[in-house]
């Protein structure tokens, strides 16, 4: 019986170490992903809501060992209070357009929706008056998409 307890007891403690383990490092990989540095990612498009209080950049990043990922980035920035958050990433090399107007932002591809990782399709920000606002986000394969090298 006592070495019945123990056993549960110790497969208790793996199972919420396993647990602890893997929050933290998706909490690093997710949900706090390291922001685009000009050594690796370069601006191909930056759309500006019409207030000046929301920024959506979209990069096309060579990341990694060796450069070993290559795709792109699509970020959401509020200046202010100066926070970052990623919306999309891709190894699609292909061609991506950005569209934001009032609430909503379109993400144009012309690759296939399987190679799109979309992290959430609705985000949180505040307005230039300071009152909460979501953004909607959807990712379309409309055939308008452009390719941009130079950061316009």
């Amino acid at each position: 019986m006592l070495k019945q307890i123990l056993i549960w007891l110790g497969a208790s403690a793996v199972t919420l170490l396993v647990i602890f383990v893997s929050v933290v490092v998706y909490q690093y990989t997710a949900m706090e992903p390291e922001l685009p540095h000009e050594d690796e990612c370069q601006i191909r498009q930056l759309e500006t809501s019409e207030d000046g209080a929301l920024e959506v950049h979209s990069y096309w990043c060579e990341r990694g060992e060796k450069q070993s990922w290559q795709g792109h980035e699509i970020w959401l920035h509020e200046p202010q209070p100066d926070k970052w958050e990623r919306i999309m990433t891709t190894e699609h090399d292909g061609c991506i357009k950005l569209e934001l107007s009032d609430q909503r932002l379109e993400i144009n591809h012309d690759g296939k929706r399987g190679d799109m990782f979309l992290v959430e399709p609705v985000f949180l920000f505040n307005d230039a008056q300071g009152v909460s606002q979501s953004l909607s986000v959807q990712v379309s394969t409309r055939g308008d998409a452009v390719c941009s090298d130079s950061g316009e």
